[in-house]
This record gives C-alpha cells, structure tokens and sequence, in this order.
C-alpha cells in the first residue's frame, strides 16, 4: 500500500467540513454555534434535537464529525453513535457526558473516539475538531477505512488527560492543579512516580507527588506519561497466548526514552523532543487495538511471520492490506493529538514514505525503535531493519554507527 499523501489526500473536493450536533439542550445548541461561528468558511454545523433526526440527516449526508450528547432518554446518544459507527466508520465520534456519567458511558460501550465534558465547552470542541481534521488528512487512505470498519472496540480518550489537558490550556494553568488532577487515579500516580524516579531521568531527588513531577520534568512530559499509561491500562485485561501487553509496555518505553534521548543528542528542537517521546511510547498503540478485536488473527500473524521470516507489519500488510502503524496514527488523528506525533507513529516502520523529510521525531521514533533494541524482538520474530535510504535522503546515514553506539550506552547506563 502507497501511503505517500498525494493531492487528492489533502485537498478535498470540497473546503468544508460537515459537523453534525446532537443535542435537546437549547441552550447548548446555541453556545456551540456562536462558538463555532468563525469556522464558518471551513465548516458546515448542522443541528438535530433527538436520535430520530439525526440518523435521518446522516442517511442524507456524509458527515465528517458527529457530536452527540450521550445523555439522551433510553440511551438514544449511545444508539446513535453504534449506527453512525455502522454506517460511517472513519466519522469522527465525540460523545458530550457529565463526569458521574462518564464511566456508565464507556461501560456500555459508547464507540466514541473522544468524551467531552457536559455542557459542551465550545472553545474545547473546536479545537478537538480542528486538531482532528488537520492530522487525519495524510491518513484518508481506502486501506486503513476498511481496516477500521471491522472495528467495534476503540480506547477513549482518558479521562484524566482530558482534564489535565483543559488545566493547561487554561487562561492561568497551575502546576499544582495538574498534579491534584494526577493525583485522584492512585494507580496511575503511583506508575508516574516509579517511573519518574528511575535512573532515566535522574533527577538526583525523590520525587513524591504529580505537581513536582510536573514542575522537574514540565508539562508535556507529565502529559505524555499520562495519556500513554492510561491507554495502555484500558488494555491490561488483555490475555493473548504468546503476546504480552505488560511486554509491548516495556518496548514501548524504551522506544519513548531512546527517542528523547536521541533528539537531545541531535540538539533538537523542543517540540520535536517532546513529540518523539510521547510518539515513541504510543508507537505501538495499533497493536493493542487489532489485539482487542482480532485476537486470534494477531497469534495468527506472528505464527505466519515466524514461519515466512518477514518482520510482523509485513505480515500485517498480508492480512489487511495495513499495519498497526498506520491504525496507531489513525487513531491518535481521531484523538487530535498533534501532526508531528500522528506521523511518527503511522510511518515509524517506513518513514521514507511521510511528508516530512527532514529530522524529526519520527526519525526518532524510527531510529529508536530499530536499532535501541536489545535481543531477540517482540515474540521473538525478525526485527525491523533501519531504513537506511530514508536516513540517506536526509544526509544522516552516515551518522548509524554513532547513534547505535549511543543507544546501547544510554541503555546501558540507565536501563
């Protein structure tokens, strides 16, 4: 499959996006479309006030986005997002609930790819959308639609993150507030601070509660450790013969660190440092949705990769005519995490293949995820070559040897 963005990729036919917004609350409805009225020119806001009107309006329109207010009698919102799923699956899902509500929500399986707070913050919306739509364009391949199509279970964006993301954008953001934030899900402070206190970051203190974690390591570090812990904790249940989440977690980490460390040996830029850390600990995330919903065909694809001696992704392609990697960016494009992060993590096996061809955190991410592995691979199959035309085309190939070298001591020392 070609995924070089061509420019029937990024220039639609049309310049308007069309939102559908489902809600019976009059006042909601307006604040939304005085928020959104100077997206005029680029989006269309359509309304409905029930279920019925809006699947009447999406059997009459393809709708780039739906928004639905999932607290609609008789679990009407949730219908209505399972229908449009059904029907329109690469349609971007964003379900309004209020916080006590939230966990009823996803118990019931609502296939949101976002949850929003209640009343709906239309600042917030739009900038979800408008992340969301930018990064999803080099992604609009038939391929990955299809691949998506057969998917019913997608992890949400976490709740946490959410919040610890509105704190941040807000007017005054506290570090102390984020860290409280952290700080009410237990589990997930306590895998914060061990591995904010490992030998990686080397802080040369220990570091007891999320606001100082936050304070030593800033902000997009503590966002990153967040949302990539909390994500791989909606999949912890996951009992798969031969395959290991808590496994795919470790590689996953030292891919994230390798990737910042390595950024930082090139004297990258801020954003790309980030972004290769939070790409790299996320890379992988598309293999924990095909695990969640095709289980026996990921032991199928190991079984098969093992037997022809190809890399897993290669074997993936023969299956679904995709990889994890491009399912992983996909996603993430639908959470409307930055272009950066969602192009390291779709390309990260064939960056030669990404817009961006210069150094950058998928280059990182790529890097990282080839040679700073030690041993055997995952399941033990034929690890992922480097590209070393990609690196050739950006003039680096002849720096392989110094970045082996540096992964292995950077492992080495800190493990």
């Amino acid at each position: 499959m070609d995924l070089t963005p061509s420019s029937t990729d990024t220039a639609p036919s049309s310049p308007q996006r069309l939102i559908l917004f489902v809600s019976a609350d009059a006042q909601e409805v307006v604040n939304v479309q005085s928020g959104l009225e100077d997206m005029r020119s680029k989006w269309s806001l359509e309304v409905a006030q029930d279920a019925t009107s809006a699947v009447a309006s999406s059997q009459r329109k393809s709708f780039d986005a739906v928004v639905v207010d999932l607290l609609l009698p008789n679990s009407a919102g949730v219908g209505l997002l399972k229908e449009i799923m059904e029907r329109s699956p690469d349609t971007l899902r964003i379900g309004l609930t209020t916080a006590p509500e939230r966990q009823a929500i996803q118990a019931v399986g609502a296939p949101a790819h976002q949850l929003l707070s209640k009343p709906c913050d239309p600042k917030a919306l739009k900038a979800v959308l408008a992340r969301a739509f930018a990064s999803r364009d080099f992604l609009a391949h038939d391929q990955i639609k299809q691949l998506v199509a057969g998917i019913s279970s997608l992890p949400v964006l976490p709740q946490v993150y959410t919040e610890l993301m509105q704190e941040l954008k807000s007017e005054e953001p506290s570090l102390e507030r984020a860290g409280r934030i952290v700080a009410k899900d237990m589990a997930l402070t306590a895998k914060i601070l061990s591995l904010v206190n490992s030998a990686f970051f080397g802080l040369g203190r220990t570091i007891a509660h999320p606001s100082e974690a936050a304070m030593f390591l800033g902000t997009e570090t503590l966002k990153a450790l967040v949302l990539s812990l909390q994500v791989f904790s909606q999949f912890s249940h996951l009992k798969i013969p031969d395959w290991s989440v808590e496994n795919l977690w470790k590689h996953s980490w030292a891919t994230g660190v390798l990737a910042k460390r390595l950024c930082e040996f090139e004297e990258a830029d801020r954003t790309a440092t980030d972004e290769a850390f939070i790409s790299g600990l996320l890379h992988d995330v598309g293999k924990l949705v095909l695990a969640a919903n095709y289980p026996g065909k990921l032991q199928d694809n190991v079984a098969q990769a093992r037997q022809k001696n190809i890399t897993f992704w290669e074997q993936e392609y023969a299956s679904y005519n995709a990889s994890h990697a491009e399912l992983g960016g996909y996603l993430l494009s639908k959470w409307g995490l930055p272009a950066g992060v969602v192009e390291a993590v779709a390309f990260h096996h064939r960056p030669s293949q990404a817009r961006r061809q210069s150094f950058s955190a998928l280059t990182a991410v790529h890097v990282a995820n080839t040679l700073g592995k030690k041993g055997p691979s995952e399941c033990h199959l034929i690890p992922q070559p480097v590209d070393v035309d990609y690196l050739r085309s950006l003039g680096l190939h002849e720096r392989v040897d110094g970045w082996k070298q540096f992964l292995s001591d950077s492992l080495e020392k800190r493990g």
